[in-house]
């Protein structure tokens, strides 16, 4: 089979897969409701805070939060485009269709990685357009897409989702279950929300360097001096992910299906 075979073919397995579009369509219906939510806890704050709190308040800031809890069902995407064939048993189909086992694996990462990177900014936009209409209905200082780094962060979104979507498929090859895999990557991408648990120093390291709390940083739109700038950030998620896919090849490889 050619490289447009293994592609053509990997894309209709993937529109076959019911789950997919429904944590596709979860992940959009997540960026609307929690991007409001967020915004409208942010008012609140805003309204309650001190008047240096209020100077300090940046409305963007608040904008894209809900794209790292979209990130989990994007993450199942990626997933369930592998754990699907190990679970009806196709998978010794498919690698008998293509023997270089390197080129299936590439091929579903990529069929993920191009519907995952066409999500992110869709997503983005919502998110952000609902956070906004949330804080201006409360009279809160809010952001347009024309304000400076807007655009750019929303357009991030992109790298970010399509990302996560191979960590997912990563994870799929590592551990051939779907609720293992998912259960197991959504403990990770929200591992920085769980830093306070940790000691100062480990809570600290988590929350810069940690891979999902690193690449969310694409979202900064003001970024300060705290924390990595944003193509730091994304570059360190970028590693992470390379890594987690070198290692599922090196197994997936090795690995009777």
């Amino acid at each position: 089979m050619t490289a447009y075979d293994i592609l053509r073919s990997e894309w209709g397995k993937f529109r076959s897969i019911r789950a997919t579009l429904g944590c596709l369509a979860g992940a959009l219906a997540t960026t609307a409701a929690y991007g409001y939510l967020f915004g409208l806890s942010s008012a609140r704050q805003y309204l309650a805070g001190s008047a240096a709190d209020r100077a300090a308040f940046d409305p963007t800031e608040t904008g894209f939060r809900a794209l790292v809890l979209a990130g989990v069902l994007v993450s199942a995407v990626g997933v369930l485009a592998v754990t699907s064939e190990y679970a009806s048993g196709t998978m010794r189909v498919s690698v008998a269709a293509v023997p270089r086992r390197s080129l299936l694996l590439g091929g579903k990462a990529a069929v993920v990685a191009v519907v995952a990177l066409v999500a992110g900014p869709p997503m983005a936009l919502v998110s952000f357009t609902l956070s906004q209409i949330s804080l201006a209905a409360r009279n809160v200082p809010s952001a347009g897409l024309g304000d400076p780094g807007v655009l750019a962060a929303v357009a991030g979104a992109g790298l970010f989702t399509g990302l996560v979507g191979l960590y997912g498929v990563a994870l799929g090859f590592l551990l051939r279950r779907s609720a293992g895999a998912v259960s197991l990557g959504t403990f990770l991408l929200i591992l920085p929300g769980m830093a306070a648990l940790f000691p100062d120093a480990i809570a600290e390291w988590i929350v810069v360097w940690w891979p999902s709390a690193a690449g969310a940083r694409v979202f900064a739109v003001h970024p300060g001096p705290d924390g990595l700038a944003p193509l730091a950030g994304i570059g360190v998620l970028a590693a992470t992910v390379l890594a987690l896919l070198c290692a599922a090849a090196a197994v997936f490889r090795t690995r009777d299906v």
